[in-house]
Order: structure tokens, then sequence, then C-alpha cells
């Protein structure tokens, strides 16, 4: 009787063992690799640099992304696709946030975004990056006052939000990013600088061999499509107390099923849709250089 008591014991014993272990295995997080480039990546839109490279998906988001570094700047493609979570993009831009590994810190990340702008807003912009034009360029720009011109910036996020613009540092190259298109895929690729943060500004201040937390963010509403918004919402409530409904039950309003606020609590005309806003976080290991 004592040998099976003690058999039963020892099996249950090593069941929970078991569950135990596998509980530990399945809450392990899953780590990516920025592996090494032998040469700068050429930033581009264009993932023709990265058929070599392994993809990871964000299932949630249909998106594929990698990472690869030269010891001097961190590479990072990322791909929609699936158009319909691009959101507003076009409008946030895409924030990156680079975070000691055991946090998910907002601390600091960098902010890249794209503008259709005429000539001279394209020279105030570079003036502004410190980037020199010849007055024959800026002539040239000068041209076709009508003409649009697409501008890539790329600016940093500081600790309370604030944004602001890089300074050119020698021997660090800037952040820089571009988009193109393959299919359906709309393709982002960036690079962002290795460089201690003592030492460049927008550096994202890790280095070979070490672990980071990265973080993307996307869509939502600016600053100014919320004032647009409450601009329309302002005057639609003056249009309904012209019909004996108050501007406060408009705001006070429920969501269709589809996100679009609904006037007079439901059973009303949708005034808008709500973009949504995405975000996920990646644990990411720098590899060692390779000579």
């Amino acid at each position: 009787m004592t040998m099976k008591k003690l058999s039963r014991g020892s099996l249950t014993g090593l069941a929970l063992l078991i569950f135990i272990l596998i509980v530990n295995l399945s809450g392990q997080k899953k780590v990516i690799e920025a592996i090494w480039a032998s040469e700068p990546i050429n930033i581009d839109g264009n993932n023709n640099d990265w058929t070599e490279v392994a993809l990871n998906t964000e299932k949630n988001m249909a998106v594929d992304y990698a990472f690869r570094h030269d010891g001097q700047n961190l590479y990072i493609l990322f791909i929609f696709n699936d158009p319909k979570f691009l959101s507003t993009i076009n409008d946030t831009g895409l924030t990156i946030y680079f975070s000691p590994a055991t946090k998910k810190s907002k601390d600091f990340g960098l902010k890249f975004t794209r503008k259709n702008v005429t000539g001279e807003e394209l020279i105030a912009l570079m003036e502004k990056q410190k980037t020199e034009l010849t007055e024959e360029q800026k002539a040239k720009l000068r041209e076709n006052p009508k003409a649009r011109y697409l501008f890539y910036e790329a600016m940093v996020v500081g600790k309370k939000g604030e944004i602001y613009p890089p300074h050119n540092q020698e021997g660090v190259a800037p952040p820089v990013f571009r988009v193109g298109r393959s299919g359906k895929s709309v393709i982002y690729e960036f690079r962002v600088p290795l460089a201690p943060q003592s030492t460049y500004i927008a550096g994202i201040g890790f280095q070979p061999g070490q672990d980071l937390r990265v973080g993307f963010e996307w869509g939502g509403m600016t600053q100014e499509m919320r004032k647009a918004m409450m601009a329309r919402l302002a005057e639609q409530g003056t249009q309904a107390r012209a019909t004996e409904t108050s501007l406060e039950r408009t705001l006070s309003s429920d969501e269709d099923e589809s996100g679009g606020l609904m006037m007079g609590g439901g059973g009303g005309v949708p005034l808008r849709s709500t973009p949504k806003k995405y975000s996920f976080w990646v644990d990411l290991k720098i590899s060692q250089n390779q000579q």
C-alpha cells in the first residue's frame, strides 16, 4: 500500500512539474534579432535588400517586419499587407519608440512623417533642417507655385511627448525613411542611428550585443483632426438647436457598430468615423558585429 501511495505521489508531482514547465515555456517572450548587414542598406522603400532575411509577422495587423544593423545604424523593414490597417498614417505618421528591455517606455522615440508641400515650403523645411540649397536649386523649386513635392521628415519625440528636429552631427547619419509599394503591400523602410544620445540627439543609444524593446504606433487622430471634428460638431450643434436638438445631446450620443458617431443617441445619421490607432511592441536583440 505504501509503495502504491509513493508511486501515485511521484506521478502527481511529475505531472505538476511538467505543467509548470509548459506554462513557463509558453510565457517566454519572443526575441527578434537584428542581424548583421555587411554593407549599409539603401533606404528607398524597397525590400530588395531584405530578400535573405526572415520576416516576422504581427498577425492582428497583417504587418511583416525585420531588423538589420551594421554597427552604426539600425535598419527596419515594416510592411503593411492589408491597406485597411494603414488607418490615418498619412496624417499621423509612424512613431517608433526605443526602450530598455525591461520596459515599454515612451521616453524616447522617432516620429516619421511625409507631407505634400509647395516649393517655397520645401525650401523653408530644408533650411530648418540646415540642408544647404543653392540659389539655382531654390529658383527651380519656385518656378511652378502649384507644384507639390513629397517631403520626408524624422523628428525626435521626447519624454513629455514634445517633438523637435534633430541637429546635424558630423560622422553620424541622421534618421531617414522612405515609403514604396509592391502590389497591394505598402513598404516602410527606416534607418536610425545607434549613437548614444549624449553624442547625437536622435541616436537610439543601443549598441551591438544589447537587448531593447521597440514600439510601433500609428493612426488615430492628430490635433488638427480633433479641432476640425469639434468645429464640425459645433456647427452641427448650431443646426440642431434650430430644430430643438441641443449640442449636448449630440456630444453625448452613442456610437454605431461601425464606429461612427450617431446623432441623437442612436437612430440618427453618423457624424464621423473614428480612425483607429494601432500599436505593438517587439523584444529586440542587436547581434554582435561580424567582421
